[in-house]
């Protein structure tokens, strides 16, 4: 066996928000783990939750969670087709629930970050190949990489970084291997980053940009971030320079250094 797994080229994405919107822009789609458990009200509010973003651009949009609280909170807010079931270890209340997505035809099935808290990965993976259509729905998985630069850089200092609630890291090499032997077929792997890449402030970048003509209109429509977001000192640039100048130098070796991976995948057969 060999253990040497050649990473591929693949564009960093900025963030994984837009990917995943994009991806499901007028589709029938299936949201698994679509309460964000702690932080429900809070992203809410700010319209930050994922599953307000996706029912904005989404044909259907379903959303299954075992968070009873938070599914309650959505029902309350106008959400529908919410069921409140755990798809990889169904009882006997659930079975009617599972029943109905079953005769659904989703063109995407959704599970962002919620890989790394399940106790048994393998078995959910099994559940949705069942919620599939062979050769027609795309199945999105995203989860934190193992060797993410604030992983490292916080190793260096004897502590892991963690989500007190993952139960795995993942990569490039575990998570395809992983999906494959549940039987998906894994069409891309991109690695995503929340983080600049670049060396110098967007200031100074657009210092050595060729010119363009702006009009005052075309100035005041543009928006404005926050004051707090714009006033940063020289010294807090001068502070961040050396991770700066480490995670610039990385990712021009490989993106697999990135804050997460993204996973396109379908399967060509039903269990």
């Amino acid at each position: 066996m060999n253990p040497y797994t050649p990473l591929p080229d693949a564009p960093l994405l900025r963030g994984r928000q837009e990917f995943v919107l994009n991806a499901c822009r007028g589709k029938r789609v299936l949201h698994l783990g679509c309460v964000d458990a702690g932080l429900t009200l809070e992203r809410f509010q700010h319209g930050e939750l994922m599953h307000q973003k996706l029912d904005l651009v989404a044909s259907e949009l379903w959303g299954v969670d075992v968070d009873a609280g938070g599914m309650a909170f959505l029902r309350q807010h106008g959400f529908e087709h919410l069921l409140t079931v755990d798809i990889s270890l169904p009882d006997d209340a659930s079975v009617e629930a599972i029943r109905l997505l079953h005769a659904k035809d989703f063109d995407v099935i959704l599970a962002t970050e919620v890989l790394e808290h399940l106790p048994n990965p393998a078995n959910f993976l099994a559940a949705v190949q069942r919620l599939m259509t062979p050769g027609h729905t795309q199945f999105i998985v995203t989860v934190p990489n193992a060797f993410r630069v604030d992983t490292l850089l916080w190793m260096w200092r004897g502590v892991e970084y963690v989500h007190p609630d993952h139960n795995y890291w993942f990569s490039y090499a575990t998570i395809t291997a992983l999906m494959g032997k549940a039987g998906f077929v894994i069409q891309s792997v991109y690695p995503y980053s929340f983080q600049s890449s670049q060396v110098l402030p967007n200031k100074v970048r657009r210092l050595f940009r060729p010119s363009r003509a702006r009009t005052d209109v075309q100035s005041a429509a543009a928006p404005r971030a926050p004051a707090a977001q714009r006033q940063k000192s020289p010294g807090a640039y001068f502070k961040s320079l050396p991770k700066r100048l480490l995670v610039a130098a990385l990712y021009r070796r490989t993106p697999f250094w990135g804050d997460g991976l993204l996973v396109v995948a379908t399967t060509d057969t039903h269990d």
